[in-house]
């Protein structure tokens, strides 16, 4: 059985709630990624994609020193655990229709995977082909 930490990115960059919206955009940048977890005293506590800084950051016309990752973080995490399987993993990412999983053990980020991680592996099972596929596709308005 394959599982997430066969797959995950172990260094999974962070920031903080206070972090502005100059400092996620700029970590996101440099390290060539879309998505934050956001953790305080080392426990994951929400996370910010690209698309949460542009249309619940920058679109609110404020100053982007004047929006924090607290402000519009997501709260509500759907999380895995480095022994998951990547069966489980591929289900749940397609049930929350959600691209990216944060892996936690005890509340610690201990990396990231996402649903291409696992649909390209070379040994990713059917589950994650079918995940990718449903998340994929355009959804109603």
């Amino acid at each position: 059985m394959q599982t997430l930490q066969e797959h995950m990115t172990t260094f999974a960059e962070c920031c903080s709630p206070s972090d502005d919206l100059y400092t996620l955009a700029k970590t996101m940048k440099e390290n060539e990624i879309g998505f934050l977890p956001i953790v305080k005293d080392d426990h994951l506590v929400g996370c910010v994609t690209d698309r949460d800084v542009v249309i619940d950051g920058l679109a609110k016309e404020v100053q982007p020193n004047e929006v924090t990752a607290e402000n519009i973080m997501q709260e509500k995490l759907i999380t895995g655990y480095p022994d998951m399987s990547v069966d489980e993993a591929s289900r749940l990412m397609q049930d929350h229709q959600i691209q990216r999983l944060v892996v936690t053990e005890d509340q610690k980020v201990k990396g990231v995977v996402s649903i291409g991680d696992l649909a390209v592996s070379k040994n990713a099972d059917q589950a994650a082909g079918n995940a990718l596929s449903e998340i994929s596709k355009p959804h109603p308005s």
